[in-house]
Protein backbone atom coordinates (compact mmCIF):
# COMPACT_ATOMS: atom_id res chain seq x y z
CA UNK A 1 0.00 0.00 0.00
CA UNK A 2 1.19 3.50 -0.86
CA UNK A 3 3.21 4.99 1.95
CA UNK A 4 2.49 1.90 4.05
CA UNK A 5 -0.98 3.26 4.89
CA UNK A 6 -4.07 1.08 4.77
CA UNK A 7 -6.85 3.70 4.62
CA UNK A 8 -9.26 1.17 6.14
CA UNK A 9 -7.30 1.44 9.41
CA UNK A 10 -6.92 5.21 9.88
CA UNK A 11 -9.27 8.08 10.65
CA UNK A 12 -9.47 10.07 7.44
CA UNK A 13 -10.50 13.25 9.22
CA UNK A 14 -7.08 13.31 10.90
CA UNK A 15 -4.96 11.73 8.14
CA UNK A 16 -3.93 13.28 4.84
CA UNK A 17 -4.36 10.47 2.30
CA UNK A 18 -2.35 11.75 -0.64
CA UNK A 19 -2.24 9.82 -3.89
CA UNK A 20 -3.41 6.34 -2.86
CA UNK A 21 -3.64 4.05 -5.94
CA UNK A 22 -6.74 1.89 -5.63
CA UNK A 23 -4.79 -1.04 -7.12
CA UNK A 24 -2.55 -1.02 -4.02
CA UNK A 25 -5.52 -1.76 -1.75
CA UNK A 26 -6.99 -5.16 -0.93
CA UNK A 27 -10.36 -6.09 -2.39
CA UNK A 28 -12.69 -7.12 0.40
CA UNK A 29 -16.14 -8.70 0.05
CA UNK A 30 -18.86 -6.24 0.98
CA UNK A 31 -22.37 -7.23 1.96
CA UNK A 32 -25.32 -5.02 2.83
CA UNK A 33 -27.65 -6.92 5.17
CA UNK A 34 -31.08 -7.05 3.59
CA UNK A 35 -29.69 -7.44 0.05
CA UNK A 36 -28.53 -10.86 -1.10
CA UNK A 37 -25.03 -11.35 -2.45
CA UNK A 38 -21.70 -9.59 -2.07
CA UNK A 39 -19.71 -7.05 -4.05
CA UNK A 40 -15.95 -6.68 -4.23
CA UNK A 41 -14.92 -3.41 -2.61
CA UNK A 42 -11.77 -1.45 -1.85
CA UNK A 43 -11.98 0.83 1.17
CA UNK A 44 -10.59 4.19 0.11
CA UNK A 45 -11.18 5.94 3.44
CA UNK A 46 -13.18 5.77 6.65
CA UNK A 47 -13.52 7.56 9.98
CA UNK A 48 -14.25 6.80 13.61
CA UNK A 49 -18.00 7.25 13.10
CA UNK A 50 -18.06 4.48 10.52
CA UNK A 51 -18.69 6.63 7.47
CA UNK A 52 -16.63 5.50 4.50
CA UNK A 53 -15.88 5.75 0.80
CA UNK A 54 -15.39 2.57 -1.23
CA UNK A 55 -14.63 1.69 -4.81
CA UNK A 56 -17.06 -1.14 -5.57
CA UNK A 57 -17.07 -3.52 -8.51
CA UNK A 58 -20.58 -3.58 -9.94
CA UNK A 59 -21.87 -7.06 -10.74
CA UNK A 60 -24.93 -7.33 -12.97
CA UNK A 61 -27.90 -8.79 -11.13
CA UNK A 62 -26.93 -7.67 -7.62
CA UNK A 63 -29.66 -5.75 -5.83
CA UNK A 64 -33.23 -6.12 -4.63
CA UNK A 65 -36.75 -5.73 -5.96
CA UNK A 66 -38.13 -5.25 -2.44
CA UNK A 67 -39.20 -1.79 -1.38
CA UNK A 68 -37.20 -0.73 1.66
CA UNK A 69 -34.94 1.87 3.21
CA UNK A 70 -31.26 2.18 4.02
CA UNK A 71 -30.27 2.76 7.64
CA UNK A 72 -27.61 5.31 6.62
CA UNK A 73 -27.20 7.87 3.87
CA UNK A 74 -25.90 6.22 0.70
CA UNK A 75 -24.32 8.04 -2.24
CA UNK A 76 -23.32 6.47 -5.55
CA UNK A 77 -21.26 7.80 -8.43
CA UNK A 78 -21.14 5.48 -11.44
CA UNK A 79 -17.73 5.20 -13.12
CA UNK A 80 -18.52 2.31 -15.46
CA UNK A 81 -21.51 0.05 -15.99
CA UNK A 82 -25.08 0.87 -15.03
CA UNK A 83 -27.68 0.40 -12.32
CA UNK A 84 -31.30 1.25 -11.61
CA UNK A 85 -32.49 3.04 -8.47
CA UNK A 86 -36.26 3.14 -8.38
CA UNK A 87 -37.42 4.42 -11.78
CA UNK A 88 -34.05 5.95 -12.64
CA UNK A 89 -31.38 4.35 -14.83
CA UNK A 90 -27.87 5.51 -13.93
CA UNK A 91 -24.86 5.25 -16.21
CA UNK A 92 -21.26 6.47 -16.20
CA UNK A 93 -21.05 10.03 -14.89
CA UNK A 94 -24.29 9.89 -12.88
CA UNK A 95 -24.55 10.61 -9.15
CA UNK A 96 -27.43 9.85 -6.78
CA UNK A 97 -28.16 10.17 -3.06
CA UNK A 98 -30.30 7.46 -1.43
CA UNK A 99 -31.36 9.10 1.85
CA UNK A 100 -31.48 7.34 5.18
CA UNK A 101 -34.95 6.36 6.33
CA UNK A 102 -36.68 6.96 2.98
CA UNK A 103 -38.11 4.08 0.98
CA UNK A 104 -36.65 3.06 -2.37
CA UNK A 105 -38.82 0.96 -4.74
CA UNK A 106 -35.90 -1.16 -5.98
CA UNK A 107 -32.16 -1.19 -6.57
CA UNK A 108 -30.51 -3.33 -9.25
CA UNK A 109 -27.14 -3.39 -11.04
CA UNK A 110 -27.82 -3.89 -14.74
CA UNK A 111 -24.29 -3.98 -16.19
CA UNK A 112 -20.87 -4.81 -14.76
CA UNK A 113 -18.63 -1.89 -13.94
CA UNK A 114 -17.43 0.21 -11.03
CA UNK A 115 -18.81 2.92 -8.76
CA UNK A 116 -17.86 5.02 -5.78
CA UNK A 117 -20.03 4.13 -2.79
CA UNK A 118 -20.18 6.58 0.10
CA UNK A 119 -22.05 5.71 3.30
CA UNK A 120 -22.57 7.84 6.41
CA UNK A 121 -22.35 4.82 8.77
CA UNK A 122 -22.35 1.02 8.66
CA UNK A 123 -25.42 0.33 6.54
CA UNK A 124 -28.14 -2.23 6.04
CA UNK A 125 -31.27 -2.34 3.89
CA UNK A 126 -34.55 -2.79 5.74
CA UNK A 127 -37.33 -4.23 3.52
CA UNK A 128 -39.78 -4.05 6.42
CA UNK A 129 -39.41 -0.29 6.84
CA UNK A 130 -42.63 1.70 6.42
CA UNK A 131 -42.12 5.39 5.80
CA UNK A 132 -42.10 8.21 3.26
CA UNK A 133 -40.60 7.57 -0.18
CA UNK A 134 -37.20 8.92 -1.15
CA UNK A 135 -37.19 11.87 -3.52
CA UNK A 136 -34.59 10.45 -5.87
CA UNK A 137 -32.96 13.10 -8.05
CA UNK A 138 -30.01 11.80 -10.10
CA UNK A 139 -27.42 14.36 -11.17
CA UNK A 140 -26.01 13.61 -14.61
CA UNK A 141 -22.63 14.90 -15.79
CA UNK A 142 -23.87 14.68 -19.38
CA UNK A 143 -26.47 17.36 -18.62
CA UNK A 144 -24.06 19.85 -17.04
CA UNK A 145 -21.69 22.38 -18.59
CA UNK A 146 -18.03 22.84 -17.77
CA UNK A 147 -17.27 26.00 -15.79
CA UNK A 148 -13.73 27.43 -16.01
CA UNK A 149 -11.79 28.04 -12.80
CA UNK A 150 -10.47 31.61 -13.28
CA UNK A 151 -7.49 31.16 -10.97
CA UNK A 152 -6.31 28.06 -12.86
CA UNK A 153 -6.68 28.40 -16.64
CA UNK A 154 -7.07 24.91 -18.04
CA UNK A 155 -9.06 23.66 -15.04
CA UNK A 156 -12.86 23.28 -15.09
CA UNK A 157 -15.64 22.02 -12.83
CA UNK A 158 -19.04 20.41 -13.42
CA UNK A 159 -21.34 20.78 -10.40
CA UNK A 160 -23.25 17.59 -9.55
CA UNK A 161 -25.45 19.14 -6.89
CA UNK A 162 -25.27 18.77 -3.14
CA UNK A 163 -25.19 15.51 -1.26
CA UNK A 164 -26.06 14.84 2.38
CA UNK A 165 -22.73 16.23 3.63
CA UNK A 166 -21.79 18.81 1.01
CA UNK A 167 -21.12 19.77 -2.59
CA UNK A 168 -20.28 17.19 -5.25
CA UNK A 169 -18.62 17.96 -8.58
CA UNK A 170 -16.37 16.75 -11.37
CA UNK A 171 -13.02 18.39 -11.93
CA UNK A 172 -11.37 18.46 -15.33
CA UNK A 173 -7.99 19.56 -16.66
CA UNK A 174 -6.68 20.04 -20.17
CA UNK A 175 -3.05 20.97 -20.83
CA UNK A 176 -2.93 22.81 -17.51
CA UNK A 177 0.31 24.26 -16.17
CA UNK A 178 0.03 25.97 -12.79
CA UNK A 179 3.62 27.23 -13.04
CA UNK A 180 4.47 29.34 -10.00
CA UNK A 181 0.80 29.88 -9.13
CA UNK A 182 -0.38 29.94 -5.54
CA UNK A 183 -1.73 27.21 -3.31
CA UNK A 184 -5.30 26.73 -2.18
CA UNK A 185 -7.18 24.89 0.52
CA UNK A 186 -10.75 24.33 1.66
CA UNK A 187 -12.41 25.00 5.03
CA UNK A 188 -13.98 21.53 4.95
CA UNK A 189 -12.69 18.03 4.29
CA UNK A 190 -12.48 17.08 0.60
CA UNK A 191 -12.03 13.80 -1.23
CA UNK A 192 -11.02 13.26 -4.83
CA UNK A 193 -10.81 10.19 -7.08
CA UNK A 194 -9.13 10.37 -10.50
CA UNK A 195 -11.37 8.70 -13.07
CA UNK A 196 -9.37 9.17 -16.25
CA UNK A 197 -6.12 10.69 -17.47
CA UNK A 198 -3.20 11.83 -15.34
CA UNK A 199 -2.30 14.91 -13.33
CA UNK A 200 0.68 15.99 -11.22
CA UNK A 201 -0.30 17.71 -7.97
CA UNK A 202 1.83 19.33 -5.31
CA UNK A 203 0.47 18.57 -1.83
CA UNK A 204 1.72 20.13 1.38
CA UNK A 205 1.24 19.52 5.09
CA UNK A 206 3.31 20.57 8.09
CA UNK A 207 5.47 17.46 7.57
CA UNK A 208 5.60 16.97 3.81
CA UNK A 209 5.82 18.80 0.51
CA UNK A 210 5.63 16.43 -2.44
CA UNK A 211 4.75 16.20 -6.11
CA UNK A 212 2.32 13.35 -6.74
CA UNK A 213 1.62 11.86 -10.15
CA UNK A 214 -1.99 10.74 -10.04
CA UNK A 215 -3.38 8.50 -12.76
CA UNK A 216 -6.77 6.84 -13.06
CA UNK A 217 -7.70 5.13 -9.79
CA UNK A 218 -5.73 7.50 -7.54
CA UNK A 219 -7.51 8.70 -4.39
CA UNK A 220 -7.01 11.71 -2.14
CA UNK A 221 -8.62 12.65 1.17
CA UNK A 222 -7.62 16.10 2.36
CA UNK A 223 -8.63 17.14 5.87
CA UNK A 224 -9.77 20.75 6.10
CA UNK A 225 -6.97 23.25 5.54
CA UNK A 226 -4.51 21.00 3.68
CA UNK A 227 -2.66 23.02 1.02
CA UNK A 228 -2.65 21.53 -2.47
CA UNK A 229 -2.33 22.32 -6.19
CA UNK A 230 0.82 24.26 -5.39
CA UNK A 231 3.49 25.62 -7.76
CA UNK A 232 4.59 23.07 -10.34
CA UNK A 233 1.25 21.25 -10.50
CA UNK A 234 0.33 20.41 -14.07
CA UNK A 235 -1.52 18.18 -16.53
CA UNK A 236 0.12 17.49 -19.87
CA UNK A 237 -2.98 16.12 -21.57
CA UNK A 238 -6.38 15.63 -19.90
CA UNK A 239 -7.68 14.50 -16.53
CA UNK A 240 -11.11 13.86 -15.03
CA UNK A 241 -11.81 13.43 -11.30
CA UNK A 242 -14.75 13.09 -8.91
CA UNK A 243 -14.77 15.48 -5.94
CA UNK A 244 -16.87 15.56 -2.78
CA UNK A 245 -16.70 18.19 -0.04
CA UNK A 246 -17.87 17.86 3.54
CA UNK A 247 -19.54 21.26 3.40
CA UNK A 248 -19.67 24.08 0.86
CA UNK A 249 -17.00 23.87 -1.80
CA UNK A 250 -15.43 27.20 -0.97
CA UNK A 251 -11.80 27.77 -1.87
CA UNK A 252 -9.21 29.95 -0.18
CA UNK A 253 -6.27 30.96 -2.35
CA UNK A 254 -2.97 31.78 -0.69
CA UNK A 255 0.46 32.86 -1.85
CA UNK A 256 3.19 30.24 -1.81
CA UNK A 257 4.15 29.42 1.80
CA UNK A 258 7.59 30.82 2.64
CA UNK A 259 10.16 29.06 4.76
CA UNK A 260 11.11 31.11 7.77
CA UNK A 261 12.84 30.90 11.10
CA UNK A 262 15.57 28.55 12.22
CA UNK A 263 13.11 25.70 12.47
CA UNK A 264 11.98 26.14 8.87
CA UNK A 265 8.43 26.96 9.93
CA UNK A 266 5.93 27.84 7.24
CA UNK A 267 3.54 30.76 7.12
CA UNK A 268 0.93 31.29 4.44
CA UNK A 269 0.25 34.85 3.39
CA UNK A 270 -3.29 36.19 3.69
CA UNK A 271 -5.86 34.70 1.36
CA UNK A 272 -6.23 36.29 -2.03
CA UNK A 273 -9.84 35.24 -2.38
CA UNK A 274 -12.45 32.82 -1.12
CA UNK A 275 -14.90 31.56 -3.70
CA UNK A 276 -17.77 29.06 -3.46
CA UNK A 277 -18.36 26.49 -6.16
CA UNK A 278 -19.81 28.37 -9.15
CA UNK A 279 -23.51 27.80 -9.73
CA UNK A 280 -23.81 29.50 -13.10
CA UNK A 281 -23.77 27.61 -16.38
CA UNK A 282 -21.08 28.41 -18.92
CA UNK A 283 -21.76 27.53 -22.53
CA UNK A 284 -18.39 27.95 -24.25
CA UNK A 285 -15.53 26.36 -22.29
CA UNK A 286 -12.57 24.70 -24.02
CA UNK A 287 -13.17 21.00 -24.54
CA UNK A 288 -12.22 19.26 -21.27
CA UNK A 289 -12.32 15.49 -20.80
CA UNK A 290 -15.63 13.67 -20.68
CA UNK A 291 -16.74 10.49 -18.95
CA UNK A 292 -16.58 7.57 -21.38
Amino acid sequence: MAGGIDPALVDRTATHLAGIPDASLPTRPMTIPGIDGALGARILSTDLRGSSTRLVRLRAGWGTEARGAFTADVELFVIQGSLEAGPHALEAGDYIHLPKGRTVPRLRITADGAALLMTSAPVRYDPTFVGPPADLMPERASEQDWIPVPEMPGRHVKPLGRGPVGDVWLGGARQWDHGDGGWHHHPHHEECFVIDGEIVLRERTTETDEMITAGAGTYFFRPAGVLHCGPGSHCGDTMLAFHRAFGDKSTEWVDSPADGGEGGSEAANPARSARPLPRRRHREPPQPPTVD
